[in-house]
């Protein structure tokens, strides 16, 4: 998304679901390409020393776990709406999410093949993390009662990222909360002016 897009997205927010979806996908790429190549990042995680593919996952790792944390806080947020119009915003959205991203590849010439893995991943990534919540909810530390999802997506990408062999304390998973927790907050203020106007 380019500086002027996003000027114009603050000042003018969209008003259906598509643009809304369009936005935040295409936002969630930005900054997962952002992480991927912050020199801190790249060091924790021994960038230059992984294949090519190698790398690629990890970036698909940042990019769903971004994604899924919207589809979930959307879910969380649907449920507390107090009305059905916005019970139904916040629905559409979700399962607006679940496609855009692929949609997106697709406008952009990539094969059905890719695609297609990507609404799967999406999908069971999306499940997979609504049984962490469930197996752990009361595990999660009070301040995370509010908004669950920012920490779940968080430790799941994390381990991901990892392939399972992260350990505490490690830093990477500290710099990857933190930009879970900056999609969350953006993404609040955005649908906010978004509902307001």
């Amino acid at each position: 998304m380019s500086f002027l897009d996003l000027i114009k997205y603050k000042l003018f927010p969209p008003k259906n679901i598509h643009e809304i979806a369009k936005v935040l996908t295409e936002k969630i790429a930005a900054d997962s390409f952002s992480l991927f190549n912050k020199q801190q990042f790249r060091k924790l995680v021994n960038f230059d020393k992984l294949d090519q593919q190698e790398q690629d996952r990890i970036f698909n790792e940042i990019l769903v776990a971004g994604l899924i944390l919207l589809i979930l806080m959307f879910s969380r947020l649907e449920k507390m709406a107090p009305h059905d119009i916005i019970r139904q915003f916040y629905a559409e959205l979700q399962m607006e999410m679940h496609s855009r991203y692929s949609n997106w590849l697709k406008e952009l010439g990539t094969s059905s093949e890719f695609t297609d893995l990507w609404k799967t991943l999406i999908k069971m990534r999306t499940e997979e993390y609504r049984r962490d919540y469930k197996e752990h909810r009361r595990e999660l530390e009070k301040d995370w009662q509010k908004n669950p999802w920012v920490f779940v997506t968080a430790l799941g990408g994390y381990k991901h990222i990892r392939r399972g062999q992260g350990k505490p304390g490690d830093p990477l998973f500290k710099i990857f909360l933190r930009w879970n927790i900056k999609i969350a907050n953006e993404t609040a203020v955005f649908i906010r002016k978004t509902l307001k106007a």
